[in-house]
């Protein structure tokens, strides 16, 4: 019966260069992966966060009503500055039960025969109020918000939890749009008010507070005047 040899590897021979075709396809494979990646990155590269106020074609947010093919192109909210008032009033409700107990000591003989217990129930009821005060200026400032589509101009007015009032027009409808800036504190925080006048309207679209305000007006001038544009 003959021996059955099975022949060790030559080490000696030379490797077979990869052909020129596989190279080109590899190459192509790793382009194809870096464009996916690119494409995956820009897709959520402006997402909205809590605290946006102004966004350029916006990653992530949609709409009720909104159609097929619509995309929302700018996002405005109030800029953030116009808190701080509500932010620093609410700070010093805060902490001025700090100061309370020196206040008590004027008033010895008429205040202190409360039992602890009230105290601490008064001490629970007043940072609720303060909590609420809090939240309700908070919801207020996020939930209105101003929606500039590929097709219409969203408002959204919020206020006090009770009530919500949506209004939309037409970018076709559009007749100018204009904002103002008065005061060294707009100046300087670069916000102002955005008006879009519509003809035979009673009432215009008021953005008020917007955040870089004449970067929007540009952006609306620009859609409106596509709009307008005849076509061939």
């Amino acid at each position: 019966m003959p021996d059955i040899f099975i022949a060790e590897p030559n080490n000696d021979v030379p490797p077979t260069p990869p052909r020129e075709d596989s190279i080109l396809e590899q190459r192509a494979k790793s382009k194809q992966k870096l464009f996916s990646e690119e494409e995956s990155l820009s897709s959520a590269k402006n997402p909205v966060h809590l605290f946006s106020a102004f966004k350029k074609n916006p990653d992530g947010i949609t709409f009720r009503d909104q159609e097929e093919g619509e995309k929302i192109l700018l996002f405005v909210r109030r800029s953030f500055i116009t808190n701080l008032k509500w932010i620093l009033l609410g700070t010093f409700l805060a902490i001025l039960p700090v100061f309370l107990p020196l206040l008590l000591q004027s008033f010895q003989s008429s205040l202190l025969f409360f039992p602890a217990k009230f105290y601490l129930m008064l001490g629970l009821f007043y940072y609720l109020f303060v909590a609420i005060y809090w939240h309700i200026n908070f919801i207020t400032w996020y939930f209105n918000i101003d929606l500039v589509t590929n097709k219409r101009i969203i408002d959204i007015n919020f206020s006090n939890l009770v009530y919500k009032d949506i209004a939309t027009t037409e970018l076709s409808f559009v007749h100018d749009v204009s904002f103002s800036q008065v005061g060294a504190i707009r100046t300087f925080f670069d916000y102002g008010t955005v008006l879009i006048q519509i003809p035979g309207a009673t009432d215009a679209f008021i953005f008020e507070s917007t955040p870089q305000p004449e970067n929007a007006v540009q952006i609306l001038d620009n859609l409106i005047r596509k709009e307008n544009e005849p076509t061939s």
